[in-house]
């Protein structure tokens, strides 16, 4: 692995640490010491979905003309800046400006860029490019999570900074910091540190939106493949609130599990992008979608009744199966033969539905965990889960037969 593709792990994930991490490893925590309610956080997220999807083809046609050191650098500098905003407590409406916000500094000068720039370290092995890449993020992911876990739950820690700055500090005001500071050092990291190779011209050829077209079938089954494996990850921020409402671990144990069962992300993806080097990336999506529905399948028809290892070995599983997916999912461009010039634009155009379920997920979800008794509404979202794969495992049949 490059040096180059490993600055661009760091950045892939670290750039949606703040919007992301802190509710998926500690969302119970996040409920409990701001006041908000499970509808609340969903109409958060859906802001920030809004403001993503607004960004997602800007971005694109972005990526395709500017260095893309200026733009992930910017782009991690201004996210850390909203963490200093979270700490103030804000209310419900200064939380979804918050979120609006990140939408558009994780979005519209980095997620092109960033998808480009791998393709162009990828060379002809994509399946191992983006596999690496997803595999990268999940490491840092996971080590930043571990690391978050310790602080939150290292009492000794929070009693000592509470009398050494004289404040009052509270575990989940720690993470958030720790969260906002390693964003602002990967920004330093990017700007000083990664070249980019000016030879190589990013947008050699000008394109116009035309030359997109010959390929849109394509793109938009691609589309759709996005669109269900990110509705499935999505899903797994409310895993967190499962063990800890149905399954009734601790808020700490809860943390540590997380954050455990997140390493398996980096040996997903790594496993899906070699396999999908040797049988196509295409064939390899059918093949976990139909692994993840048959997952959800079964946990939308049990509850904490049924035996606990059958429940827990298959939200495993459709964790296995999601993270793999999201290994290998825009290695399909180069499947695809969507040509280098226009990858800033097909990115895009991918992005504007596959990441759709930033929107609808958390108001979904959010108003079946408020309105239904927990056990029942944790089954609904797996149906919802169940019918998304089956969709997924279609759409890739068709692009395999494209």
């Amino acid at each position: 692995m490059n040096i180059k593709l490993l600055y661009l792990i760091i950045t892939g994930e670290l750039i949606f640490a703040l919007p992301f991490h802190v509710n998926r490893f500690f969302r119970p925590a996040l409920l409990e010491e701001y006041g908000y309610s499970n509808t609340m956080m969903g109409i958060a997220f859906t802001v920030y979905g809004i403001s993503a999807l607004v960004c997602y083809l800007p971005g694109g046609i972005i990526a395709d003309k500017v260095d893309p050191r200026k733009l992930l650098a910017v782009s991690l500098l201004l996210t850390s800046l909203g963490g200093m905003f979270l700490l103030t407590y804000p209310d419900f409406i200064t939380l979804c400006i918050i979120y609006g916000y990140w939408g558009v500094t994780s979005i519209l000068f980095c997620w092109g860029a960033l998808i480009k720039a791998t393709r162009l370290e990828g060379g002809k092995r994509q399946g191992m490019s983006f596999g690496l890449l997803e595999a990268g993020r999940g490491l840092v992911a996971s080590v930043s999570a571990t690391v978050a876990s310790f602080i939150f739950a290292n009492v000794i820690l929070l009693k000592y900074l509470n009398d050494f700055f004289s404040t009052r500090f509270t575990s989940l005001s720690l993470v958030i910091t720790f969260y906002s500071f390693i964003t602002m050092l990967a920004s330093l990291l990017i700007w000083f540190c990664y070249k980019t190779d000016q030879e190589k011209k990013l947008n050699e050829k000008k394109y116009i939106l035309k030359d997109v077209l010959p390929f849109n079938k394509s793109i938009i089954f691609q589309a759709f493949i996005v669109f269900s494996a990110y509705s499935a990850y999505k899903g797994v921020d409310y895993y967190a609130q499962y063990f800890y409402e149905v399954l009734n671990y601790t808020k700490e144990d809860t943390a540590f599990l997380m954050s455990n069962l997140s390493y398996l992300r980096p040996l997903c993806a790594i496993s899906a992008g070699i396999i999908a080097d040797k049988i196509t990336s295409s064939k390899s999506c059918i093949y976990l979608f139909i692994i993840s529905s048959l997952s959800y399948l079964i946990l939308s028809l049990t509850s904490q009744n049924i035996l606990f290892t059958l429940i827990f070995s298959n939200l495993v599983i459709s964790m296995i199966a999601v993270f793999s997916i999201r290994g290998i999912y825009f290695s399909l461009i180069q499947e695809a033969r969507v040509p280098i010039n226009i990858t800033g634009i097909a990115v895009g155009i991918i992005s504007l539905v596959g990441f759709f379920p930033d929107i609808y997920i958390g108001p979904l979800f959010g108003s079946f965990l408020d309105n239904y008794q927990v056990t029942k509404a944790f089954q609904k979202c797996f149906i919802v889960l169940f019918c998304i794969s089956l969709l997924g495992a279609i759409c890739s049949a068709f692009l395999r037969r494209r």
